[in-house]
């Protein structure tokens, strides 16, 4: 039995407006995987390439599982959504009923040959650990074709009847034997098996850590999982160049979104170096293409002052319209979310996940953080240490915030916004015992009003305008108001407010102070 992958650009099938990855196991090989039949797997990416991309890599996995089910395994074991071990015990005790007796295989590893009796193939990382720890002789898949090829060629010498056939058989196990010494490098973590580890050490929000996914995910699709160890500066090179060639919604991508991807990749290899899987970081020194384009055509638009007096009303109209009990608390959540999105220039999640307790009307001041809260909801998370901050209710949204909380007694400030666990989420904690953990935004709702209903309505479509063009508005707004820059900073959260902060003898002066200015703002 030999597998042979077919050609299919992609496995993507929509359901419920979801892309999913979805394949057809081969009847022949279902045993090894629990009698599965298909692999069916959420898809995280935006737009086509990156849902192309994504698909790949997971084919790209699956085509190495099911080529290596060739082993014949005795034991078939799942460790996780996207690799499989096999792990191999020929010792007699272990052997099915009449089933004869096996020899120990012939390995070699760090230029010594070892008799093996166990053993397990894996590019898992935490998979290899465990095998590790239960006394198998652990491979990748790429050592372990290498090592096939090296046992089969001793059994080709041992079987040769002239010295022309002896000659031939140990050129070819010295070939395999190289062969494994360069693959026993992949006994450390590759491309995709380290992103967990980097996971858990950035702790960056959900939307970061799905660009960053995404990002890794196709440059394997292109290059194939490499051994961290094998990535050089040709490959990131190569990579930057094929994500030149990519487009989004009809046009290429811009050199910004280029370099966001190059930025992962980089981030990436850096943690590598700082764990000692890497001796240097092969990115360094390598750029994307230079962006030409004047700064203002760089980010998103500012809304006119028109185009937010217009936001405002076609939303009230939409939101106020629609009937039923449910729906009315979601429009309660989605017009007071907008004004604070209008009049405190945060971003869209810091407002969406905002608790209760974040919010003080009495100091009309509401607190942007990452403190952990005692409801079961999603976690509140910031973009970096800076987005912490306070930022002054001004006088026209004071009395909607406290309008709102008066509506409802939860401890989140938009209820209605809370992320559900996806079943991936859920399959994934009952796997590891571990809380569930949700990457679901709670921007979400709102985010989806305006692309479905409101932005050809308030800007024709325009593709630059989106909810974080609100964050333009409002700091236009400021400069017009004659707000200086290191306050604006301040309450933007693009930096520390620390230090200017002891200019004023302590929080509640500087609160004052960033309320002097704030409170002159006309936004709409």
């Amino acid at each position: 039995m030999s597998f042979a992958p077919r050609r299919r650009k992609n496995y993507i099938i929509w359901k419920n407006d979801r892309a999913y990855y979805r394949r057809v196991i081969p009847v022949a090989y279902r045993h090894l995987f629990g009698g599965k039949t298909a692999w069916v797997i959420a898809l995280q990416g935006h737009g086509t390439a990156a849902l192309e991309a994504e698909a790949a890599a997971y084919a790209h996995q699956h085509n190495q599982q099911l080529s290596f089910a060739d082993v014949s395994p005795e034991e078939v074991e799942r460790h996780a959504a996207d690799a499989v071990a096999m792990k191999v015990d020929l010792r007699p005790q272990n052997a099915p009923p009449n089933a004869p007796l096996a020899n120990p295989m012939l390995f070699a590893r760090d230029g010594r040959v070892q008799e093996v009796t166990k053993f397990a193939i894996t590019d898992d990382a935490t998979a290899r650990r465990q095998a590790e720890g239960q006394g198998y002789f652990v491979m990748g898949q790429r050592e372990a074709a290498a090592q096939f090829e090296f046992d089969k060629q001793l059994g080709a010498y041992e079987a040769a009847t002239t010295p022309d056939q002896r000659e031939i058989a140990e050129l070819k196990g010295e070939r395999a034997a190289r062969h494994i010494e360069n693959a026993a490098k992949e006994r450390a973590d590759s491309v995709l098996s380290i992103l967990p580890r980097w996971k858990a050490f950035r702790k960056q929000a959900p939307m970061t850590w799905q660009k960053h996914e995404q990002y890794v995910k196709e440059f394997a699709a292109l290059h194939g999982d490499l051994s961290l160890a094998d990535v050089n500066k040709s490959h990131v090179v190569k990579y930057v160049e094929h994500v030149a060639t990519l487009a989004h919604k009809g046009e290429p991508l811009s050199p910004t979104s280029i370099q966001k991807r190059l930025d992962s990749i980089r981030a990436l290899l850096a943690f590598a170096v700082s764990r000692g899987e890497i001796e240097s970081n092969p990115s360094t020194g390598v750029k994307p293409p230079q962006d030409t384009r004047p700064k203002t055509s760089r980010s998103w638009k500012s809304f006119t002052p028109d185009e937010v007096k217009k936001l405002v009303e076609e939303s009230t109209k939409l939101w106020t319209n629609r009937s039923g009990r449910a729906t009315a608390g979601r429009a309660g959540d989605l017009m007071t979310a907008l004004q604070c999105l209008i009049w405190t220039g945060a971003r869209p999640e810091e407002i969406c996940q905002l608790r209760r307790e974040d919010i003080d009307v009495t100091a009309r001041a509401i607190r942007i953080t990452n403190d952990e809260s005692e409801d079961d909801a999603r976690a509140r998370k910031t973009k970096n240490a800076h987005s912490v901050r306070t930022v002054p209710i001004h006088p026209r949204l004071q009395a909607t915030l406290e309008a709102h909380l008066r509506s409802h007694n939860s401890a989140l400030a938009f209820p209605t916004f809370e992320p559900q666990a996806r079943p991936k989420e859920r399959a994934e904690a009952e796997r590891t015992g571990k809380p569930v953990e949700m990457a679901g935004r709670y921007m979400n709702p709102i985010s989806r009003e305006w692309t479905d209903h409101l932005r050809a309505k308030v800007t024709k479509g325009d593709p630059r305008k989106v909810l974080y063009s609100l964050r333009h508005s409002w700091a236009a707004e400021s400069r017009r108001a004659g707000m200086p820059e290191h306050v604006r900073n301040a309450l933007m959260g693009h930096a520390d407010d620390n230090p200017h902060a002891g200019r004023y003898g302590g929080d509640a002066e500087w609160l004052d102070e960033k309320r002097k200015y704030l409170d002159v703002m006309t936004c709409v």
